[in-house]
């Protein structure tokens, strides 16, 4: 990428492009990656497999590094959101879940995606993640938006504040949300001197099918969507304040085949960007079966936990950051 920003080696580009639909075609739902820190053959059924033959689907802090790297500089070349959908996917079911960093070099390293799962700590103490989960929420911030001149792009919803110089005045555009508890998301500029003519983009995550609400000072406006962006473009004020509200329905989503058979009845239950995990007894063993019908009408039962009605009783299903000690499961068998 560095090639092509010095360059513009398009060569490099598009050997940056084709390496990231080859991480794609085989990450999990999380957005993680490489079980035993391998990339799997197409056409054997590897990623299935690793399900329940490993507890080390993906190296945490130094996967997401690398990721949400090549996803912002993908996404500066190209302005294709779908970059910013899998960078927000890999910060919330992966980054944010990690566990913190321990005084004597003890680190959070692999997320584990088997059928009976749990989070632990590495047994060795100052792995690489121990440096790169750091760096990792040092680079948050800076993942939020791009700009350029008479343009923003937010790519990420979060708590915020962007400051730029818009020729020879200073702006800044708050953001405030809940998001991903919430799909609602507001934008004020809280600092204009004087009106200025702007292109405000809105990244609209593909699972929001295009579904997006967008409001200017309470009044509904159509926007342009183009490669996963909303375009808004007017002369914009002090005080402007626009609310992007997102469906966050739920859905379910399949293991990918990876070039081998499709694995269809293997899915996750996802709201938003967030993947549900499944809280799991320590007595259980083995594949978790649920029906699909049941695990769509999942109820909310708390800010951020969901039950599943079962033949069985209630099953809890919250999202990684939430997990704590428990044990869990990420892909279901959909029956």
């Amino acid at each position: 990428m560095q090639a092509y920003f010095v360059d513009g080696s398009t060569m490099h580009l598009k050997a940056a492009v084709n390496a990231f639909r080859m991480v794609e075609e085989q990450s999990f739902v999380t957005g993680g990656w490489g079980p035993d820190e391998l990339f799997r053959k197409p056409g054997y059924n590897q990623l299935a497999a690793s399900l329940t033959n490993t507890h080390n689907s993906f190296e945490v802090p130094c996967g997401s590094y690398a990721h949400t790297k090549l996803t912002r500089a993908l996404l500066r070349a190209t302005r294709d959101g779908r970059y910013g959908d899998s960078m927000e996917r890999v910060i919330h079911n992966a980054a944010l879940g990690s566990l913190p960093l321990q005084p004597d070099g003890h680190a959070f390293y692999y997320a584990d995606y088997n059928v009976m799962a749990k989070r632990i700590y590495s047994m060795h103490r100052w792995p690489c993640c121990s440096g790169t989960q750091p760096q990792l929420a040092a680079d948050y911030g800076i993942n939020g938006y791009l700009h350029e001149p008479g343009a923003v792009w937010v790519n990420l919803y979060q708590p915020s504040a962007l400051r730029w110089q818009e020729g020879a005045d200073m702006l800044v555009l708050e953001q405030s949300t809940e998001y991903p508890r919430d799909g609602r998301v507001t934008l004020r500029l809280s600092s204009a001197p004087r009106p200025v003519s702007l292109r405000l983009m809105l990244r609209v995550p593909a699972w929001a099918n295009s579904n997006a609400v967008i409001t200017v000072n309470g009044d509904r406006v159509p926007a342009r969507i183009e490669s996963g962006f909303a375009h808004l473009e007017r002369v914009w004020h002090e005080g402007d304040e626009v609310m992007l509200t997102l469906p966050m329905a739920l859905r379910l989503e399949a293991l990918p085949s990876n070039g081998g058979p499709m694995h269809l009845e293997t899915v996750a239950l996802l709201r938003g960007p967030q993947v549900l995990f499944a809280i799991r007894d320590p007595w259980e063993t083995g594949a978790l079966s649920l029906r699909s019908d049941a695990l769509l009408r999942a109820e909310q039962t708390g800010a951020s936990e969901w039950m599943v009605r079962t033949p069985t009783g209630p099953r809890v299903f919250v999202p990684w950051p939430e997990i704590g000690d428990r044990m869990y499961t990420t892909y279901l068998k959909a029956i």
